[in-house]
């Protein structure tokens, strides 16, 4: 394992269970296997018990607990090693220049915890109920950080379904005209909308994993956008029409940048339809106010960041 991360076993069996998952996405990795590691993560995770975990901690940053029956978080937060490097540049870039981070659609709170300590306040926002049980069970004990078991709209107040995918909580969403299969569940959750969130005048960092509903994330945005917050959103590489992206691009006085190279800008969806080669696979870019005063001195890190190291650095 990298040695900038340290692991923590709930007991012996929970690590051999870790070294049979990590031989087992090997294993799926070299025959192509693209959904075969999940099923095998659920399979070890009837073997062994539901309840074997791995508490992962980067340097700067509390403990992440990870069970090991999650297909998800055990191929992406323990096998490779960074997990969404480029958004921990982005954090890093704006520690001092917003006293506010918000995570929304924060699943178990991976970025809430890394977060927690380095902004003044931490907002985590997540919609399904069982997912929201493992963000309290991380984040909501840290000092700073807020939790709000909700779903993020372009209205505060109403009370939506929201579908439980039974092969992946990275894939629960808002139910919109998609039909749930009989092996989902269902739940009603209440709206919260970013500008009911982020106070009046904070340039907030906000990272933005909503799972199909960006478009109506960013409309109750308006407001935190026109004071500066910056967005780290995903646009979904199985999205050709890039719906998030085309919706920021039609306002002339917002700037999109892609992270897959660096902070480099992007003006049109050609140019984020070639960035977005694997169709399973989300990207992260960041979007902003062209006037936004966060914005600006990211810019200004960031470019001195590659002047002087070419490595990511740690929360």
């Amino acid at each position: 394992m990298p040695n900038d991360r340290n692991l923590r076993y709930s007991d012996p069996l929970a690590r051999l269970q870790f070294t049979l998952l990590m031989v087992l996405f090997r294993l799926v990795k070299l025959m192509g296997w693209r959904a075969g590691y999940g099923v095998f993560a659920r399979g070890l995770g009837r073997l062994f018990g539901a309840r074997r975990a791995v508490w992962l901690t980067v340097p700067g940053g509390a403990p992440y607990k990870i069970y090991l029956n999650d297909g998800y978080w055990t191929r992406f937060g323990l096998f490779h090693t960074h997990y969404e490097p480029e958004v921990a540049v982005i954090m890093h870039a704006a520690r001092g220049h917003t006293p506010l981070f918000c995570d929304l659609g924060a699943n178990g709170g991976y970025w809430t915890v890394r977060a927690a300590g380095h902004f003044d306040a931490v907002i985590a926002v997540e919609a399904s109920a069982q997912t929201f049980d493992r963000l309290k069970e991380n984040a909501g004990k840290l000092p700073g950080v807020t939790l709000h078991h909700a779903a993020i709209d372009d209205r505060s107040g109403r009370t939506l379904t929201f579908l439980n995918t039974h092969n992946s909580h990275a894939s629960a969403r808002l139910l919109r005209d998609d039909k749930p299969s009989a092996a989902d569940r269902t739940e009603s959750v209440k709206t919260l909308t970013i500008d009911d969130l982020v106070p009046p005048g904070t340039p907030a960092l906000i990272k933005l994993d909503v799972e199909g509903a960006e478009i109506a994330a960013l409309t109750g945005a308006a407001r935190a956008i026109a004071d500066g917050a910056v967005l780290i959103y995903e646009d979904h590489g199985g999205d050709i029409s890039c719906a998030p992206s085309a919706n920021l691009l039609s306002n002339p006085d917002m700037r999109l940048f892609a992270l897959e190279d660096g902070f480099t800008e992007v003006k049109d969806l050609d140019q984020i339809r070639a960035i977005k080669s694997d169709r399973y696979k989300g990207y992260n870019f960041v979007a902003a106010h062209h006037a936004s005063s966060l914005l600006a001195a990211l810019r200004q890190a960031l470019q001195s960041h590659e002047r002087t190291d070419t490595t990511g650095p740690t929360l």
